[in-house]
């Protein structure tokens, strides 16, 4: 537990109520162990360091995968930050890619700005071997109904093929993906303006790290 403000009495009252027996086998504080044994518990530090339990100097941080901080390096690098939401939850990495990048509208050609984006994508999935990659394809609510894709389900699931096809002719193993079309059954938001319709159109690229046996 990290408290910032150590001036505040009630932050320091809670820490405080942490108690301990110590090596004599007598009831006291995190604060009065840390200061008698030399640590000193000004300001406020994690419990475990003040308990010696952790030897580094600094306090430990809120550690991301380092798949996730490559892929915000990548956005960051990029110039079309705006066009990719990267979220991270748990043992699940979400990277959003706006569809308007990739695809014209009612088509599943690639685009060149998508390949670009992709061919870094694949130097950092074929780093990244220990990772699952799913391939999901989203379109907005206005029905298409052509010959070569009769519905939005067609044309979503085509996309999300489309992009794993590229990713197989970049070296990624075919068992590590999958491509699923959802049409627009996930919308982020409320299908009811252009500006709306836009973020729900989008491919999504789903990465879980594969659990050890």
């Amino acid at each position: 537990y990290t408290l910032a403000n150590f001036d505040d009495q009630a932050y320091r009252k809670m820490v405080e109520s942490v108690q301990l027996i110590d090596g004599e086998g007598n009831q006291v504080s995190v604060i009065d162990f840390a200061t008698n044994r030399g640590r000193n518990p000004e300001p406020i530090k994690r419990v475990d360091n003040l308990l010696g339990m952790n030897p580094a100097s600094q306090p430990l941080e809120n550690l991301n995968p380092e798949l996730v901080k490559d892929l915000q390096g990548l956005i960051d690098s990029s110039g079309i930050a705006e066009n990719l939401e990267l979220e991270f939850d748990g043992d699940q990495i979400n990277l959003q890619i706006d569809g308007r990048l990739l695809f014209q509208s009612g088509e599943a050609v690639l685009s060149e700005a998508a390949r670009l984006v992709f061919a870094d994508l694949g130097k950092m999935f074929r780093r990244y071997a220990d990772y699952r990659i799913a391939i999901r394809g989203h379109t907005d609510d206005l029905e298409i109904n052509t010959l070569q894709y009769p519905s939005n389900w067609e044309l979503s699931a085509i996309r999300a093929t489309t992009v794993l096809r590229f990713f197989l002719s970049q070296g990624i193993d075919p068992e590590r993906m999958t491509a699923t079309g959802y049409a627009n059954s996930l919308p982020l938001v409320e299908n009811i303006s252009a500006q709306n319709r836009a973020k729900n159109r989008r491919v999504e690229f789903v990465l879980e790290k594969e659990k050890d046996n």
